[in-house]
């Protein structure tokens, strides 16, 4: 797309802003999913040990990985586009850290002393953490792919 061909649009009516989203949101979320993490209550007896019903609401600033969807509403096609592979990318990262807690939680058994407390922090360090950066690192690496080859693309198209 040329310099001249976006010169008439508004700043949020751009196909690479629901994939810029969906880059930086991490830099949102994990500073306030740690300071909910370390607010939490710890059942643990040697180590953190959280509920889950505890832990997910650690989880619950990663629904901004959502927010590309509000790309939605535009009325060019290309930023809809845009929006549509954002937001499924992001849903992505949302659902399956999700899911692999509640898996755990599901299949550990919980504490000897208290059967409520399902979450280890081994796990969160060595299974949830690691599983959540690669996600995100995946779609930066995707995001960086769209991007270059749309920077790259000779074509002018009417969005």
């Amino acid at each position: 797309m040329s310099r001249r061909a976006t010169v008439g649009r508004r700043w949020w009516d751009r196909p690479a802003l629901p994939y810029l989203m969906l880059a930086v949101s991490p830099v949102l979320t994990l500073p306030i999913s740690s300071i909910i993490l370390g607010s939490i209550p710890d059942c643990g007896d040697d180590e953190p040990w959280w509920e889950l019903r505890h832990f997910e609401i650690a989880l619950v600033p990663a629904l901004a990985d959502l927010l590309p969807f509000l790309w939605l509403v535009s009325g060019t096609p290309g930023v809809r586009g845009a929006a549509i592979v954002a937001g499924l990318m992001g849903s992505a990262r949302y659902a399956i850290p999700q899911a692999a807690t509640l898996i755990y939680s599901t299949s550990s058994g919980g504490q000897a002393s208290n059967s409520q407390c399902t979450i280890s922090s081994p796990f969160v360090a060595a299974v949830l953490a690691p599983a959540m950066l690669t996600l995100w690192l995946v779609s930066a690496l995707i995001v960086a792919v769209i991007l270059l080859r749309a920077r790259r693309s000779p074509v002018d198209r009417p969005d």
